[in-house]
């Protein structure tokens, strides 16, 4: 019997144990006593350094934190869940008890305006779980929060229509700097990099694709450097006196608040102080005893998409995985060819929804994580766009192999590590039976919940939007200097080291 050839297991450990080989350095102090000393294990499971005199001292253990992880795919799903000490619902917690502190002490000048951002991955699963509308559900964290002591609670989906804008800009800059030629000079295709998984999983094995990656910022970073900047700035403070907490669906945000990238050596502080998961945040308010289907509603406040009688949540169209691939074929498609298609046909001729007589949509091998959708020319009905969805690691692999062997014809593609894209994500909660079909009933109902909107709203019809790029740049907007370093990151390569126990089939 042979395997097929499409069938190879990389070094993706993604089981749970510590990782046999960290590939970041960790400074140890050498021992006092090397001349005839060894090591004993104590009853309670420390270790000590007995010298040849009968001496005992004991040793510190060695830890690394969410700064040092490099995500090398070696610990605990992606490391994550090992490193989550310095990001957690007990960092709010004890951050909001400090503020209370400082105030019965009379100290209001050193205390922290506390904001939280929450994704609206986060809201459609609280929202299944506890049976309530993803508009009540907002209020009612809103109250909550605001109860606990947060000074301000905002949505990430604010942070993705700026994400959106500027990804579609920098697509059709791309797209005309290669004259749409995919595989020239790196430029085509552009690869999402809104998922850290992904981000992570091409710097530690696929360093060769990350000039594709897309430069901008995620969502939660983008409203990182609005609360971090642009709120600081309105409100007269420092950006070390502002703690940020995201509240998101997935662990590896951890990692990407994390990144250095999104740290200011001026002030010393994150853009995103801390990530807490859905399920962390879930966690909280049992342990709070503030249940969330007993909370009263709280009015939103003014970052969030949503009208001005908050009757109801505006979406973007799109799954889970954040509508990039929607909103940036129907931009590319009217600022390239003058074809006017709007996102929502899009989204439901990719998801199976409507024909559309301008989109061609093909599931590889009967997969709905892997969708080609290609735009044909409303005259001649040739292929004007190409565009995919990826999503899961065993898609990723395949995408990348076609990358460096230049078989894809991809102008675009949105990617996701988590199969199901982010209604899937590990930090969401998790049904009651644990068999894989009442997961995959839950994962496609939260899926279901989240993409079920009112009314959606495109990026450049959210007033407030126009209204903070243009206080924030000034007239020349998103072209400015200022704009570009706030909404761009970079990426970067590591070279690790062999894992001697890996294994390649």
């Amino acid at each position: 019997m042979s395997f097929s050839g499409g069938l190879r297991l990389t070094d993706l450990n993604d089981y749970i144990t510590p990782g046999q080989e960290c590939i970041k350095p960790v400074q140890a102090k050498k021992a006092s006593h090397t001349d005839g000393s060894h090591i004993k294990v104590g009853d309670a499971g420390d270790y000590y350094e007995v010298t040849k005199d009968g001496e005992e001292s004991k040793l510190e253990k060695a830890s690394i934190t969410l700064n040092d992880c490099l995500a090398c795919s070696g610990c605990v799903t992606s490391a994550e869940t090992v490193l989550i000490t310095m990001q957690s619902h007990t960092e709010l917690l004890s951050v909001l008890e400090e503020n209370r502190r400082l105030r019965d002490a009379d100290k209001n000048d050193q205390t922290k305006k506390v904001v939280v951002t929450i994704a609206p991955q986060t809201r459609a699963s609280l929202a299944l779980k506890h049976k309530l509308s993803t508009l009540s559900v907002a209020k009612r964290m809103t109250a909550i929060l605001k109860s606990m002591g947060v000074d301000y609670v905002f949505d990430s989906a604010f942070g993705r229509d700026l994400t959106l804008v500027e990804s579609a800009r920098e697509f059709v800059d791309r797209y005309r700097s290669a004259e749409g030629q995919v595989g020239q000079d790196k430029t085509l295709p552009v690869l999402a990099s809104w998922c850290p998984g992904w981000v992570c999983y091409a710097e530690k094995t696929h360093t060769e694709v990350l000039p594709w990656m897309s430069t901008t910022r995620s969502p939660q970073q983008a409203m990182g450097v609005v609360v971090k900047d642009f709120l600081a700035k309105k409100l007269n403070v420092a950006p070390d006196r502002i703690y940020h907490v995201t509240v998101m669906m997935c662990y590896d945000k951890k990692l990407e608040a994390s990144r250095d990238d999104f740290y200011s050596d001026i002030y010393r502080t994150r853009d995103v102080d801390c990530v807490v998961t859905t399920g962390e945040f879930d966690r909280m308010l049992s342990e709070t005893k503030l249940p969330l289907e007993s909370a009263s509603e709280a009015a939103l406040d003014s970052l969030f998409k949503t009208d001005a009688t908050q009757e109801h949540l505006y979406s973007s169209a799109g799954t889970s995985a954040g509508g990039g691939l929607e909103y940036i074929m129907s931009y590319a498609a009217h600022e390239l060819f003058g074809i006017d298609i709007a996102p929502e046909a899009i989204a439901a001729a990719g998801m199976g929804q409507a024909k559309h007589p301008l989109l061609q949509v093909k599931a590889i091998r009967n997969q709905s994580d892997h969708r080609e959708i290609t735009l044909l020319d409303p005259n001649t009905q040739q292929a004007k766009l190409q565009f995919a969805t990826v999503y899961g690691f065993r898609h990723l692999q395949n995408l990348v192999r076609k990358l460096k062997s230049g078989r894809s014809a991809y102008h675009y593609v949105e990617v996701a590590a988590c199969p199901s894209a982010c209604s899937n994500g590990g930090g969401q909660l998790q049904p009651v039976d644990p068999s894989p079909a009442a997961k995959k009933q839950w994962v496609s109902e939260t899926e279901r919940i989240y993409t079920c909107a009112e009314s959606y709203q495109r990026p450049e019809e959210n007033s407030a939007i126009s209204e903070l790029i243009y206080e924030w740049f000034g007239a020349e907007g998103l072209d400015s200097e200022a704009a570009k370093r706030a909404l761009h990151t970079q990426f970067h390569g590591v070279v690790a080291q062999p894992n001697p126990l890996g294994v390649s089939w």
